[in-house]
């Protein structure tokens, strides 16, 4: 009795165990969202993929899952009705005898859509560019955090962390306003955990967390939430084209075309003509859009659905979740055309006064 009563601990142990180390994106949605169509990409370990998924929620609807090139991943489908209410959706992921479940947040939407956020911005705006590192620092006990590859903090060299975080600039917002800035785009905050050159915030290694160093997911709604309270408006820096090559989807990629990959490494030509030129050669065009920006940068496949799913319900998620009012996009040219013109519409069908402007980085 003592060996069957061990057993069952042990076995239900794991269950859990399997269950906490799935990870689900997006984290969470919304009810009442346009966009009620939501792919999640379920993570986990070696066996996620032989696992069939199952929902019983009302209002939430499993359409279909998909198993990935690799055996971590799972892509499940779901409908989410206009009378589906908030709560924890179980998801559970069934293998021969065993069961485990997970639960997916749904929740209620953020009020004051197109007038406290998602505002966008207009040519009456005085728009102030911030790199968070460079700014301020509000708050010295996160200028290092145990774990992250780049350590350094260093203020005698641009190529160093220098210390600047969100609580910084939220300090900061009296200063700035009193010189007339009515909107303040940051330079991405998500995480970096690059071994090095992390202060530009360019190479994610993760959509879902805002990056430690500059005071996480906490500070970032805070600093968003003293924005809108002054009536002023914020903007953030999009990365569709690339990644950092220490970003989990890269270190462990869910498909074989998740990224533009080369027989040899080949770095994008940064010449846009092609892109326009209807008499350009198909391998200038292809080297232009699907090189990589650097070594440290892959290049996204947004051809590939997941891929595309991915990204496009991260920014729905981004503006519901901290309420930003516009996105500036990096690196316009160098992303697939179509994607974006899909994620752009997106993007203005649940939110139409959201403003959207490009940058691009090119060679003459």
């Amino acid at each position: 009795m003592k060996k069957f009563g061990f057993l069952l601990a042990a076995f239900i142990y794991v269950s859990v165990a399997i269950a906490q180390n799935v990870k689900v994106y997006p984290t969470n949605w919304w009810v009442g969202m346009k966009h009620n169509k939501v792919q999640l990409l379920l993570r986990g370990d070696s066996t996620l993929g032989a696992h069939i998924p199952t929902i019983k929620y009302a209002g939430v609807q499993l359409t279909s899952y998909n198993k990935l090139d690799n055996g971590k991943y799972l892509a499940v489908n779901v409908t989410i009705a206009p009378n589906a209410k908030p709560g924890n959706v179980p998801i559970e992921l069934k293998r021969g005898s065993s069961t485990q479940t997970i639960n997916w947040p749904l929740l209620a939407r953020r009020k004051g859509k197109g007038s406290s956020f998602a505002q966008g911005v207009t040519s009456s705006d005085f728009i102030y560019l911030i790199m968070p590192d460079r700014f301020s620092n509000g708050d010295p006990t996160n200028d290092r955090i145990a774990g992250m590859r780049d350590q350094s903090l260093n203020r005698d060299t641009v190529f160093n962390r220098h210390g600047g975080d969100l609580q910084g600039i939220q300090n900061n917002l009296g200063y700035l306003q009193a010189m007339g800035v009515t909107s303040l785009w940051l330079n991405p905050v998500l995480e970096n955990d690059m071994p090095d050159r992390t202060e530009h915030g360019y190479a994610f290694t993760d959509h879902y967390t805002v990056d430690p160093r500059l005071g996480g997911d906490k500070a970032y709604q805070a600093l968003i939430d003293a924005v809108h309270a002054r009536g002023m408006k914020i903007i953030q820096d999009a990365v569709y084209n690339h990644v950092g090559s220490y970003h989990w989807f890269f270190l462990d990629k869910p498909t074989k075309d998740w990224f533009h990959e080369w027989p040899t490494y080949t770095n994008t030509t940064y010449k846009e003509q092609p892109l326009f030129d209807a008499y350009a050669a198909q391998k200038d065009y292809k080297q232009m859009a699907d090189g990589w920006f650097t070594k440290q940068m892959p290049d996204l496949n947004q051809s590939n659905p997941y891929v595309a799913n991915f990204l496009i319900q991260h920014a729905l998620w981004t503006v519901e979740k901290f309420g930003i009012d516009g996105w500036r996009i990096d690196t316009y040219a160098y992303n697939d055309l179509a994607f974006m013109n899909r994620c752009n519409k997106a993007l203005l069908d649940e939110y139409p006064k959201l403003s959207i402007f490009g940058e691009t980085w090119v060679h003459g």
